[in-house]
């Protein structure tokens, strides 16, 4: 969690402050930076979990058991009912693909887990800093040969 920084009182403004601090130490040393920005605000609502690392974040048993029920077999319909125009309407019923439970703190929660393991994957060629649904991948190198190699494996992963 040291590099998320969303989700967490009081340390908002600390990923600003880290991204600010890598990029002048970069320039400081005379090396070329380069930043990559994602925005997942819609890869939050169409990822399909998968739920087999909950256990190394403590989560096995019967609570694991708990979630894995609660994320398969969902199904969600529309009703659209107004009163001045005397009109009612529903849809069928739909199987919903992607397992995110729309407007849950527990979706929250499970994006989390989901994109945890990202700074894992690329720690060792590039300083990812995460925040909420906003990731800024910030790449560093002395020479162009490894800054472009750097990149290829964080693009990679």
């Amino acid at each position: 969690m040291g590099n998320q920084f969303g989700f967490r009182k009081g340390i908002a403004t600390d990923a600003i402050f880290k991204l600010t601090n890598e990029i002048l130490n970069a320039l400081n040393n005379k090396t070329m930076a380069g930043i990559i920005f994602c925005n997942l605000e819609k890869v939050f609502n169409s990822i399909n979990y998968d739920l087999s690392n909950l256990p190394y974040y403590g989560i096995s048993g019967k609570a694991k058991l708990l979630l894995e029920s609660y994320l398969q077999n969902r199904y969600q319909r529309v009703q659209i009912i107004n009163k001045y125009l005397n009109f009612n309407t529903v849809s069928k019923w739909t199987n919903i693909k992607y397992k995110v439970p729309q407007g849950s703190i527990l979706g929250s929660l499970l994006f989390l887990v989901y994109i945890n393991d990202l700074p894992t994957a690329i720690e060792h060629k590039a300083i990812p800093i995460l925040f909420i649904d906003d990731i800024s991948i910030l790449i560093t190198s002395p020479n162009n040969i490894h800054f472009q190699s750097h990149l290829n494996v964080v693009l990679d992963n």
